[in-house]
């Protein structure tokens, strides 16, 4: 998973997101304007029945965010989908929207889905409005006098984009200013000059879409500086980090379609597969949603576990970690959950002991019990992508099959990722890896009296899967590079140039290629073994991007696993993670 800048290190980054800040900081300023002044725009009465005008609009948000009503009046909300996304409306009941998007977030994806749950909680609600949709909804209002809520209800949605539907018998009376409307999204308000989807006290809930956990993400900020994604279509951790919380703005800047960014540094990783199973751990077991409650501000996470009742309650540890605390309802068989000794983090349970990477618990022992765990240091890299998630249309589609999920292509023209990390973070050793499939380019056709199968052969101009320059310095990880006929590894300080090459030739299979920098020596592995060293340091101030060597020697290959590490792993590590990954060969485009 794309693990995530950490705004503690490196300063492009951080330029970034103050720049998109600004931004935000402006549009929110010229939207607050806009609201005050368009919402009496979008209201009117006509003929006893009040009108009402309200657009979807990129970033999330709907356009006036409030409206007013007479208990018992006729409604005719025309809406209009401004975006380039889809989106439906949906009114609730008061206080229920939460719950709406929770019941919701259980639907499964489909591209006819229209996330609208089976609930007595929605009052009324729209069809899916493609990009430039327009539609009507024509409805008594309510009786009572109260805040009805509306919502988009499409996965990760329901977080910032929903407004308020007031119900009063003086349509007149002023309604509190936008940036003291709780019934608000947060995004519309300031608080100490930023822009927040989220309250700022920890513990606090986050439902966006986080790397390697998709549209179910539910990102949780804990005391302690601890965090966590949680999966609710999984229903299971995803991962867990120490530091800032995340930086959502990719994701609204986005429309939608980008991530939210970790800040802090990733220090666990769950193993791929549910771990708690009722009986054998033999099968991916059935789980459904029910959403979560809050217990002492902390989100208790309620699904189901083939047909068995759970709940799920994660709380940070004193001295680092997280502790979870597992309650199971009418559970007859031995439960089981399972680890990985060699992960990155160690775990303890209150009841029972692992054993070889397993804890098995009696029907009695399962009703109750918590596992704890805790970081073991330097085992998770300093970023890593496994490319199953990785966004459409920016660094090729993501639907190849890889070594472990899916990878992503890159097609030798102009294509590549920033990765985030510069070379300054390297400068006491540095570990980049990766699983690399070299390809013809999407341009490369047959010649006249050329086989196809000769085609298909990689060119042998300089081609990079990672790398970095700024003219006069430069590093590079990949093929062909210094007119050799294999895989290599080059790093050039002005006129010093040190070059490391493999002399294993690219055959349009998956290579795992390795590159470390420590001690004075760049050192190249293929397919866990070293294939050769030089004496020689990367060049400082460099950005890292993943394809190309920075705008230069574009690659046409397939990456997948990759890794930057802030440390140079030894030769046993890395034919450890060669293996360790290699034997996890997926066979399937399904992470």
């Amino acid at each position: 998973m794309g693990s995530l800048p950490d705004s503690m290190h490196h300063r492009s980054y951080l330029l970034r997101i103050f720049a998109a800040r600004a931004w935000a900081g402006v549009c929110l300023f010229v939207l607050m304007f806009t609201l005050l002044a368009g919402a009496a725009r979008a209201q009117k009465n006509s003929g006893g029945e009040t009108v009402v005008t309200i657009q979807t609009l990129g970033g999330l948000r709907f356009d006036p965010p409030r409206f007013v009503v007479a208990p018992g009046a006729k409604v005719r909300v025309n809406l209009e989908n401004a975006d380039d996304m889809a989106h439906n409306f949906v009114i609730t009941k008061p206080d229920a929207r939460v719950d709406v998007v929770n019941a919701a977030m259980t639907i499964v994806v489909t591209p006819d889905a229209d996330f609208i749950p089976k609930t007595d909680k929605i009052l009324e609600h729209s069809i899916v409005m493609t990009p430039g949709k327009k539609t009507s909804l024509t409805f008594t209002a309510p009786a009572a006098e109260g805040v009805y809520p509306y919502v988009c209800t499409y996965p990760g949605h329901g977080l910032v984009m929903y407004g308020a539907m007031y119900v009063r018998s003086n349509v007149k009376e002023t309604l509190p200013p936008i940036a003291k409307d709780m019934n608000l999204p947060e995004m519309l308000r300031m608080q100490e000059g930023q822009l927040h989807a989220y309250q700022q006290v920890p513990p606090y809930v986050c439902r966006i879409f986080m790397r390697d956990c998709g549209p179910a993400a539910i990102a949780v900020a804990l005391p302690n500086a601890q965090n966590y994604c949680w999966d609710a279509g999984a229903c299971r951790l995803r991962y867990a980090w120490t530091g800032a919380f995340i930086d959502p703005m990719p994701h609204w800047t986005g429309n939608g379609d980008g991530l939210a960014e970790v800040l802090g540094r990733i220090y666990y990783r769950a193993p791929g597969g549910m771990q708690l199973h009722i009986g054998k751990a033999d099968h991916e077991p059935a789980v459904k949603f029910l959403g979560y409650r809050l217990v002492e501000r902390f989100p208790e996470f309620h699904y189901t576990l083939d047909g068995v009742d759970v709940r799920e309650l994660i709380k940070p540890q004193h001295h680092g970690g997280l502790e979870t605390t597992f309650t199971l309802g009418g559970v007859t068989q031995p439960v089981t959950y399972s680890i990985d000794p060699q992960g990155a983090a160690a775990f303890a349970s209150s009841a029972g002991k692992f054993e070889n990477g397993l804890l098995t618990l009696s029907p009695a022992q399962a009703k109750s019990f918590t596992i704890s765990l805790t970081e073991v240091p330097g085992r998770e890299p300093m970023r890593y992508w496994s490319m199953n998630d990785t966004p459409k249309g920016r660094h090729g589609a993501n639907n190849d099959v890889g070594v472990r999920g899916r990878a992503v292509s890159f097609d030798g023209a102009k294509q590549q990722l920033e990765t985030g990390v510069t070379t300054d973070e390297l400068t006491k050793g540095g570990t980049i890896a990766m699983w690399v499939k070299a390809r013809a380019a999407k341009s490369s056709k047959p010649k006249k009296g050329e086989a196809a199968a000769a085609a298909a052969v990689p060119e042998r101009k300089a081609q990079a899967v990672a790398g970095g320059s700024d003219g006069a310095n430069e590093f590079a990880l990949g093929w062909s590079l210094d007119d050799a006929t294999g895989y290599e590894a080059i790093v050039k300080a002005g006129t010093k140039q040190v070059k490391v090459a493999s002399g294993v030739s690219m055959d349009g299979e998956w290579h795992h290629l390795a590159m470390t920098s420590g001690g004075g020596e760049v050192t190249l592995y293929v397919d866990g073994k070293p294939a050769g060293k030089a004496a020689g340091t990367l060049p400082p101030g460099l950005a890292i991007f993943l394809g190309s060597a920075g705008g230069a020697q574009y690659a046409s290959a397939v990456l997948d696993e990759v890794r930057i590490d802030d440390r140079a792993y030894s030769a046993d590590e890395v034919a450890a993670l060669y293996r360790r990954e290699r034997a996890q060969d997926s066979k399937t485009a399904t992470p």
